[in-house]
Protein backbone atom coordinates (compact mmCIF):
# COMPACT_ATOMS: atom_id res chain seq x y z
CA UNK A 1 0.00 0.00 0.00
CA UNK A 2 2.66 2.54 0.86
CA UNK A 3 4.57 1.53 -2.53
CA UNK A 4 1.34 2.11 -4.60
CA UNK A 5 0.53 5.62 -2.55
CA UNK A 6 4.54 6.59 -2.80
CA UNK A 7 3.68 6.00 -7.16
CA UNK A 8 0.57 7.97 -6.93
CA UNK A 9 2.65 10.78 -5.26
CA UNK A 10 5.03 10.65 -7.93
CA UNK A 11 3.35 10.71 -10.69
CA UNK A 12 1.10 13.84 -9.14
CA UNK A 13 4.08 15.58 -8.94
CA UNK A 14 5.52 14.69 -12.28
CA UNK A 15 1.98 16.13 -13.52
CA UNK A 16 1.87 19.42 -11.74
CA UNK A 17 6.05 19.95 -12.80
CA UNK A 18 5.18 19.13 -16.73
CA UNK A 19 2.23 21.62 -16.21
CA UNK A 20 4.66 24.53 -15.16
CA UNK A 21 7.40 23.69 -17.39
CA UNK A 22 5.67 22.83 -20.29
CA UNK A 23 1.89 24.00 -20.48
CA UNK A 24 -0.45 22.28 -22.41
CA UNK A 25 -1.46 24.27 -25.42
CA UNK A 26 -5.46 25.34 -25.49
CA UNK A 27 -8.38 23.18 -26.64
CA UNK A 28 -11.55 23.55 -28.14
CA UNK A 29 -10.56 27.03 -29.93
CA UNK A 30 -14.24 28.44 -31.75
CA UNK A 31 -15.36 31.39 -33.00
CA UNK A 32 -19.22 32.35 -31.99
CA UNK A 33 -20.40 34.97 -34.15
CA UNK A 34 -23.52 37.00 -34.49
CA UNK A 35 -24.66 39.44 -36.92
CA UNK A 36 -21.28 40.13 -36.75
CA UNK A 37 -20.86 40.49 -32.98
CA UNK A 38 -17.18 38.11 -33.14
CA UNK A 39 -16.53 36.19 -29.96
CA UNK A 40 -13.40 33.66 -29.91
CA UNK A 41 -13.68 31.12 -26.82
CA UNK A 42 -11.42 28.12 -26.07
CA UNK A 43 -10.93 25.78 -23.03
CA UNK A 44 -7.86 25.85 -20.89
CA UNK A 45 -5.06 22.99 -21.20
CA UNK A 46 -5.62 20.03 -19.17
CA UNK A 47 -4.07 20.56 -15.83
CA UNK A 48 -3.08 24.03 -15.78
CA UNK A 49 -3.47 26.09 -12.78
CA UNK A 50 -5.71 29.02 -12.08
CA UNK A 51 -4.58 32.61 -13.29
CA UNK A 52 -3.15 31.47 -16.88
CA UNK A 53 -2.96 34.30 -18.73
CA UNK A 54 -3.70 34.05 -22.52
CA UNK A 55 -2.54 35.50 -26.34
CA UNK A 56 -4.46 35.29 -29.08
CA UNK A 57 -2.71 35.70 -32.44
CA UNK A 58 -4.99 37.35 -35.32
CA UNK A 59 -3.28 37.27 -38.76
CA UNK A 60 -5.10 38.25 -42.18
CA UNK A 61 -4.97 35.60 -45.09
CA UNK A 62 -3.30 37.84 -46.96
CA UNK A 63 -1.25 39.45 -45.00
CA UNK A 64 1.95 38.18 -42.91
CA UNK A 65 1.16 41.42 -40.25
CA UNK A 66 0.28 39.61 -36.85
CA UNK A 67 -1.78 41.53 -33.92
CA UNK A 68 -1.33 39.76 -30.79
CA UNK A 69 -4.10 40.84 -27.85
CA UNK A 70 -3.81 39.16 -23.95
CA UNK A 71 -6.41 38.05 -22.22
CA UNK A 72 -7.22 36.53 -18.74
CA UNK A 73 -10.21 34.94 -19.51
CA UNK A 74 -10.94 31.76 -22.29
CA UNK A 75 -12.87 34.22 -24.45
CA UNK A 76 -12.12 37.35 -26.65
CA UNK A 77 -14.21 39.73 -28.79
CA UNK A 78 -12.64 40.32 -31.93
CA UNK A 79 -12.62 43.25 -34.13
CA UNK A 80 -12.73 42.54 -37.60
CA UNK A 81 -12.79 43.50 -41.04
CA UNK A 82 -15.92 42.06 -42.45
CA UNK A 83 -14.25 41.22 -46.22
CA UNK A 84 -11.50 39.55 -45.03
CA UNK A 85 -10.25 36.18 -43.90
CA UNK A 86 -8.40 35.48 -40.29
CA UNK A 87 -6.18 32.80 -38.92
CA UNK A 88 -6.61 33.01 -35.33
CA UNK A 89 -4.82 30.69 -32.78
CA UNK A 90 -4.20 30.93 -29.13
CA UNK A 91 -1.14 30.53 -26.44
CA UNK A 92 -1.12 29.80 -22.97
CA UNK A 93 1.22 32.10 -20.41
CA UNK A 94 2.27 30.93 -16.39
CA UNK A 95 4.80 32.60 -14.66
CA UNK A 96 6.97 33.37 -17.83
CA UNK A 97 6.31 30.14 -19.03
CA UNK A 98 4.67 29.39 -22.62
CA UNK A 99 2.66 27.02 -23.87
CA UNK A 100 2.71 25.85 -27.74
CA UNK A 101 0.12 27.56 -29.85
CA UNK A 102 -3.39 26.49 -30.04
CA UNK A 103 -4.84 24.79 -33.35
CA UNK A 104 -5.69 27.93 -35.89
CA UNK A 105 -9.18 28.50 -36.73
CA UNK A 106 -9.63 30.23 -40.18
CA UNK A 107 -12.75 32.44 -40.21
CA UNK A 108 -14.35 34.71 -42.99
CA UNK A 109 -17.15 37.37 -41.10
CA UNK A 110 -19.33 38.11 -44.14
CA UNK A 111 -19.46 34.15 -44.64
CA UNK A 112 -19.31 32.67 -41.11
CA UNK A 113 -21.33 35.22 -39.13
CA UNK A 114 -25.20 33.97 -38.12
CA UNK A 115 -27.95 36.23 -39.52
CA UNK A 116 -30.57 36.48 -36.90
CA UNK A 117 -33.89 35.94 -38.90
CA UNK A 118 -36.20 38.90 -40.40
CA UNK A 119 -39.21 40.31 -38.72
CA UNK A 120 -42.37 40.95 -40.64
CA UNK A 121 -45.91 42.64 -39.95
CA UNK A 122 -48.75 41.77 -41.52
CA UNK A 123 -52.75 42.93 -42.50
CA UNK A 124 -55.49 41.58 -44.39
CA UNK A 125 -56.45 43.91 -47.59
CA UNK A 126 -59.73 42.29 -48.71
CA UNK A 127 -58.58 39.04 -50.59
CA UNK A 128 -55.06 39.28 -50.20
CA UNK A 129 -52.39 39.99 -47.46
CA UNK A 130 -49.58 43.05 -47.50
CA UNK A 131 -46.49 42.15 -45.34
CA UNK A 132 -43.57 44.59 -44.20
CA UNK A 133 -40.22 43.17 -43.85
CA UNK A 134 -37.36 45.02 -41.63
CA UNK A 135 -34.12 43.50 -41.03
CA UNK A 136 -32.67 43.59 -37.28
CA UNK A 137 -29.97 46.20 -37.26
CA UNK A 138 -26.58 43.85 -36.48
CA UNK A 139 -24.42 45.88 -33.59
CA UNK A 140 -22.03 46.88 -35.09
CA UNK A 141 -24.11 49.44 -37.08
CA UNK A 142 -23.88 47.28 -40.97
CA UNK A 143 -26.86 47.50 -42.94
CA UNK A 144 -26.63 44.03 -44.15
CA UNK A 145 -28.87 44.86 -47.40
CA UNK A 146 -25.78 46.77 -48.40
CA UNK A 147 -23.17 44.46 -47.66
CA UNK A 148 -25.39 41.47 -49.38
CA UNK A 149 -27.17 41.10 -52.56
CA UNK A 150 -30.38 39.93 -49.85
CA UNK A 151 -33.85 38.49 -51.75
CA UNK A 152 -36.63 37.60 -49.39
CA UNK A 153 -38.54 33.99 -49.55
CA UNK A 154 -42.38 34.66 -48.46
CA UNK A 155 -44.13 30.89 -47.63
CA UNK A 156 -47.58 30.86 -46.46
CA UNK A 157 -50.50 28.51 -46.07
CA UNK A 158 -53.64 27.92 -45.35
CA UNK A 159 -54.17 27.36 -41.09
CA UNK A 160 -56.19 24.54 -41.85
CA UNK A 161 -53.68 23.44 -44.26
CA UNK A 162 -50.66 20.87 -44.09
CA UNK A 163 -47.53 22.71 -44.35
CA UNK A 164 -46.19 20.66 -47.02
CA UNK A 165 -49.00 22.72 -49.21
CA UNK A 166 -46.91 26.02 -49.28
CA UNK A 167 -46.78 28.73 -51.66
CA UNK A 168 -43.74 30.83 -51.93
CA UNK A 169 -43.21 34.47 -53.50
CA UNK A 170 -39.52 35.62 -54.19
CA UNK A 171 -39.13 39.13 -53.81
CA UNK A 172 -35.84 41.31 -53.59
CA UNK A 173 -38.58 44.36 -51.88
CA UNK A 174 -38.92 44.91 -47.93
CA UNK A 175 -43.09 44.85 -49.01
CA UNK A 176 -45.13 42.10 -50.13
CA UNK A 177 -48.52 41.40 -51.47
CA UNK A 178 -50.01 37.92 -51.70
CA UNK A 179 -53.21 38.40 -53.90
CA UNK A 180 -56.22 35.69 -55.18
CA UNK A 181 -56.94 34.91 -51.77
CA UNK A 182 -59.70 33.84 -50.08
CA UNK A 183 -61.77 36.08 -47.98
CA UNK A 184 -62.50 35.72 -44.12
CA UNK A 185 -59.65 32.93 -44.53
CA UNK A 186 -56.69 32.85 -42.01
CA UNK A 187 -53.10 32.53 -43.46
CA UNK A 188 -49.73 31.70 -42.35
CA UNK A 189 -46.63 33.29 -43.30
CA UNK A 190 -42.90 32.78 -42.76
CA UNK A 191 -40.04 34.62 -44.27
CA UNK A 192 -36.47 33.35 -45.29
CA UNK A 193 -33.57 35.49 -45.85
CA UNK A 194 -31.75 34.28 -49.47
CA UNK A 195 -28.23 35.18 -49.09
CA UNK A 196 -25.70 33.42 -51.73
CA UNK A 197 -22.87 34.31 -49.51
CA UNK A 198 -24.00 33.49 -46.41
CA UNK A 199 -25.87 30.53 -45.80
CA UNK A 200 -25.55 30.87 -41.92
CA UNK A 201 -29.54 32.14 -41.78
CA UNK A 202 -32.63 30.99 -40.44
CA UNK A 203 -36.27 31.16 -41.34
CA UNK A 204 -38.84 33.46 -39.06
CA UNK A 205 -41.23 31.95 -37.01
CA UNK A 206 -44.44 31.62 -38.52
CA UNK A 207 -47.26 34.54 -38.21
CA UNK A 208 -50.99 33.94 -39.10
CA UNK A 209 -53.72 36.60 -39.71
CA UNK A 210 -57.18 36.65 -41.68
CA UNK A 211 -57.29 38.18 -44.90
CA UNK A 212 -60.66 41.18 -44.32
CA UNK A 213 -63.58 42.53 -45.96
CA UNK A 214 -63.20 45.80 -45.12
CA UNK A 215 -62.84 48.57 -47.98
CA UNK A 216 -61.90 51.97 -46.35
CA UNK A 217 -62.72 53.75 -49.29
CA UNK A 218 -66.60 52.74 -49.32
CA UNK A 219 -66.71 54.02 -45.84
CA UNK A 220 -65.45 56.92 -46.12
CA UNK A 221 -67.67 57.68 -49.23
CA UNK A 222 -70.96 56.78 -47.72
CA UNK A 223 -70.46 58.63 -44.50
CA UNK A 224 -69.81 61.98 -46.66
CA UNK A 225 -73.06 61.05 -48.70
CA UNK A 226 -74.77 61.09 -45.77
CA UNK A 227 -73.33 64.24 -44.31
CA UNK A 228 -74.34 66.37 -47.62
CA UNK A 229 -77.61 64.28 -47.81
CA UNK A 230 -78.54 65.45 -44.20
CA UNK A 231 -77.12 68.77 -43.99
CA UNK A 232 -79.24 69.38 -47.48
CA UNK A 233 -82.47 67.90 -45.54
CA UNK A 234 -82.21 70.07 -42.43
CA UNK A 235 -81.80 73.55 -44.89
CA UNK A 236 -84.82 72.17 -47.11
CA UNK A 237 -86.93 71.52 -43.54
CA UNK A 238 -85.67 74.86 -42.85
CA UNK A 239 -86.77 76.77 -46.10
CA UNK A 240 -89.81 74.93 -45.70
CA UNK A 241 -90.89 75.74 -42.16
CA UNK A 242 -90.84 72.48 -40.74
CA UNK A 243 -87.93 73.43 -38.51
CA UNK A 244 -87.51 77.24 -36.20
CA UNK A 245 -90.47 78.40 -38.93
CA UNK A 246 -93.58 76.50 -37.56
CA UNK A 247 -95.66 79.83 -36.56
CA UNK A 248 -95.71 80.58 -40.35
CA UNK A 249 -98.11 78.86 -42.67
CA UNK A 250 -96.83 78.32 -45.70
CA UNK A 251 -98.79 77.51 -49.24
CA UNK A 252 -98.81 73.85 -49.61
CA UNK A 253 -97.71 74.47 -53.13
CA UNK A 254 -94.69 75.79 -52.09
CA UNK A 255 -94.20 72.94 -49.31
CA UNK A 256 -94.82 70.29 -52.40
CA UNK A 257 -92.04 72.31 -54.43
CA UNK A 258 -89.57 72.30 -51.78
CA UNK A 259 -89.88 68.61 -50.69
CA UNK A 260 -89.06 67.80 -54.86
CA UNK A 261 -86.38 69.70 -54.49
CA UNK A 262 -85.35 67.87 -51.68
CA UNK A 263 -86.00 64.32 -53.27
CA UNK A 264 -84.30 65.49 -56.71
CA UNK A 265 -81.17 66.79 -54.72
CA UNK A 266 -80.83 63.19 -52.55
CA UNK A 267 -81.28 60.95 -56.10
CA UNK A 268 -78.93 63.31 -57.72
CA UNK A 269 -75.82 62.53 -54.86
CA UNK A 270 -76.98 59.27 -54.50
CA UNK A 271 -76.67 58.51 -58.27
CA UNK A 272 -73.02 60.25 -57.92
CA UNK A 273 -72.39 57.89 -55.31
CA UNK A 274 -72.91 54.62 -56.64
CA UNK A 275 -70.81 56.14 -60.15
CA UNK A 276 -67.57 56.92 -57.68
CA UNK A 277 -67.87 53.65 -56.16
CA UNK A 278 -68.32 52.14 -59.82
CA UNK A 279 -65.48 53.75 -61.10
CA UNK A 280 -63.38 53.29 -57.29
CA UNK A 281 -64.20 49.43 -58.38
CA UNK A 282 -63.32 49.39 -61.98
CA UNK A 283 -59.80 51.02 -60.83
CA UNK A 284 -58.90 48.84 -58.30
CA UNK A 285 -60.03 45.86 -60.83
CA UNK A 286 -57.79 46.72 -63.45
CA UNK A 287 -55.06 48.12 -60.74
CA UNK A 288 -55.02 44.33 -59.01
CA UNK A 289 -55.05 42.83 -62.86
CA UNK A 290 -51.76 44.54 -64.29
CA UNK A 291 -50.29 44.31 -60.78
CA UNK A 292 -50.88 40.05 -61.55
CA UNK A 293 -49.91 40.90 -64.94
CA UNK A 294 -46.39 42.35 -64.19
Amino acid sequence: LKHQLDICLDLSAFQFTLCFTSLPAPVNVSVISKNFRHVLRWDPGPGCPPGTQYMISKRPRTSQRERLHNSTRTSFKLKLNNMRTYTLMVQASYNQTLSPWSSSVTFTPFKDTKIDPPDFSLAGCGNCIQGNISLLEAETEIDIRKLYDVRFKVLWHKTEEEKTKLQDLETQNKSFTLRNLEKGVEYCVQVRLEILLNKNTEPSPWKCTFTSHVEHGNVTAILIFLFIALTIGASLLYYTGFLCKLQTAEPRALIVRSLSVCLSVCLSVYTFHTSLMFVHRFSTQKHEATNEIL
